[in-house]
């Protein structure tokens, strides 16, 4: 997954926001649905195309049951 993605991603530390959000056994919808984003944001996060702001990544820590620094 790394691999592929290394050329795409412009924000390569949220790798971490996928590894989180499968540790915890969300789909993105369900994670979209907790944090109050959309699908397509969260895909947007973890594909790294999009950075979130500093309160969605805080929505997203407590979702993840985790704290930022271990999403970026």
């Amino acid at each position: 997954l790394y691999k592929f993605m290394k050329g795409f991603n412009k924000y390569p530390a949220m790798l971490n926001l996928v590894a989180a959000r499968r540790k915890k056994g969300l789909t993105q919808k369900e994670l979209s649905e907790k944090v109050g984003v959309t699908h397509k944001q969260i895909s947007a996060y973890e594909c790294g195309a999009r950075f979130p702001r500093r309160d969605i990544l805080g929505r997203l820590a407590q979702a993840l049951d985790c704290e930022i620094s271990d999403i970026i």
